[in-house]
């Protein structure tokens, strides 16, 4: 295996791999302890509870959540650089 293969492999598996299902189980168990005590339409999902990592985003849309957070608070527009 090159180089070029681990890294591919190791990517795939960190973004795009199934979690094991006992993750899926726990979350339906919390899901269903929980929905007797929240309001209809406001329910828990199974998949609320099941860790999953974010994919990795593109640097414009790093500046763009940058700029969302600068505007929710007030801070104005960021300039950004070309390149």
């Amino acid at each position: 295996m090159t180089s070029a293969e681990l890294s591919e492999h190791i990517a795939y598996t960190r973004w795009f791999s199934a979690l094991p299902d006992s993750w899926r189980q726990t979350g339906l168990l919390a899901a269903v302890a929980l929905a007797p005590h929240t309001e209809k339409g406001k329910r828990p999902k199974p998949d609320d509870f099941v860790p999953v990592d974010k994919p990795p985003q593109h640097e414009s849309q790093d500046i763009a959540a940058l700029m969302e957070l600068r505007k929710a608070f007030g801070l104005g527009d960021l300039e950004v650089p070309d390149g």
